[in-house]
């Protein structure tokens, strides 16, 4: 699917209409994969009715070209890969490699429109587009793990929606080439932090995206024994909700797939809803809340990998900040920082302007207490991202 040469015919767009932001995407999904419009009306914010007069308004202004380029083994994306891009991520980084993608249809995750407040329209289209921008990202993902799989290998995964999509499309592929994914009974799958909820999305899912779900997905997509899948089970350490921790020792993790994180005031750990979950470590959050809302600029200054907190940037965080990731650290459920820092390859899926500032700094290896070494990460991101990580040297 791609954008035409020629866009003198193009109607103006109605800018407060959400629905505009994801056109590529409901027509690629209803053109080219068939999905009914029905069913795109429960995913998109709009009926069958409203969605068919929107796709019929999109073909006649002539806002893409739909081509099914669908032959043999090779399916059309929603993206384009820049390999050039991605190699220039790579080389000017401490990462390993990179997957750039050319992405349309999700311009709004490139703002700061998700920093608003949560009811604001454009607050909402902001993050609709930056859950569509990772199923795309989900995509290119999964086409890239399926190379990477190995029969044995140990393979760790985080929570969040970028790992959570990239083992659903793995397994839409799995249905479509179902001997890709034969052989890997013996592949061990361990969850690299816990936790039963996970906040809440424009997307509907029909799981949760915590990393134990993850792992329950995976090992049944590769059709791996219980036995040999490891799970977590909770946000916090024995003493609050869990009786016992699962043992990592002797774990080595061969592939650890995972997503970023930037811990600021409209994160799931700080909101009012998380305060059951989170009751007992109320002052270290406290702490963090205030240095963010007085320093202005500082709605980025932590983030997260596998539930593990760390200070963004290449500087020492002020002491009560400190303090306060160590507590949150101390309490949070996730594997111990050896089996983290042990993954031989790390697939990080991540992209968009509410991720920039981590991403930064993590991939440029500003970030020493993360605990993933960005030397054996492959990035899967979006060309916007890579361009601004790139434009800020």
């Amino acid at each position: 699917m791609e954008r035409p040469s020629q866009t003198a015919a193009r109607q103006p767009q109605t800018k407060d209409d959400p629905l505009d932001q994801f056109a590529l995407e409901i027509a690629r999904r209803n053109k080219l994969e068939g999905e009914s419009l029905q069913k795109l009306s429960k995913i998109f914010p709009a009926g069958a009715t409203t969605l068919h007069r929107k796709l019929k308004g999109w073909l006649e202004e002539g806002r893409f070209e739909l081509t099914d380029k669908r032959s043999g083994q090779t399916t059309a994306l929603q993206s384009i890969i820049d390999e050039p891009l991605g190699e220039r991520l790579a080389r000017e980084t401490a990462i390993r490699r990179a997957r750039v993608v050319h992405l349309t249809g999700v311009e709004a995750a490139a703002g700061e429109d998700y920093r608003m407040q949560a009811a604001d329209e454009k607050a909402q289209a902001a993050f609709h587009a930056g859950d569509y921008l990772h199923l795309a990202l989900g995509d290119v993902a999964a086409r890239f793990l399926i190379d990477r799989l190995r029969p044995h290998m140990t393979i760790g995964l985080a929570s969040g929606r970028g790992v959570a999509l990239t083992v659903d499309r793995l397994e839409d592929l799995a249905k479509d080439r179902r001997e890709w994914m034969s052989g890997y009974q013996g592949v061990k799958i361990c969850s690299l932090s816990g936790g039963s909820w996970m906040g809440t999305w424009a997307m509907p899912f029909n799981r949760p995206l915590d990393a134990d779900a993850n792992v329950f997905h995976l090992g049944t997509i590769l059709h791996v024994a219980p036995g040999i899948r490891t799970y977590i089970g909770s946000w916090l350490l024995a003493g609050e909700r869990v009786a016992e921790q699962p043992s990592y020792e002797g774990v080595h993790l061969d592939l650890a797939i995972v997503g970023i994180g930037q811990l600021n005031t409209g994160h799931h750990f700080l909101r009012p809803d998380a305060a059951l979950q989170l009751e007992s470590m109320g002052n270290a959050l406290a702490t963090i809340r205030e240095f963010q809302d007085k320093e202005g600029d500082r709605h980025a200054s932590i983030a997260d990998i596998c539930h593990v907190l760390f200070y963004v940037g290449a500087g020492q965080p002020p002491d009560q900040i400190a303090k306060a990731i160590s507590e949150l650290n101390n309490a949070m459920s996730t594997a111990p920082r050896k089996t983290l820092e042990s993954a031989e390859e790390v697939i990080l899926v991540a992209g968009g302007a509410q991720k920039e500032e981590a991403l930064y700094h993590f991939v440029k290896g500003n970030c020493r207490d993360a605990p993933i070494d960005p030397a054996r990460v492959t990035l899967i991101t979006d060309s916007w991202t890579a361009n601004r990580i790139l434009e800020r040297g």
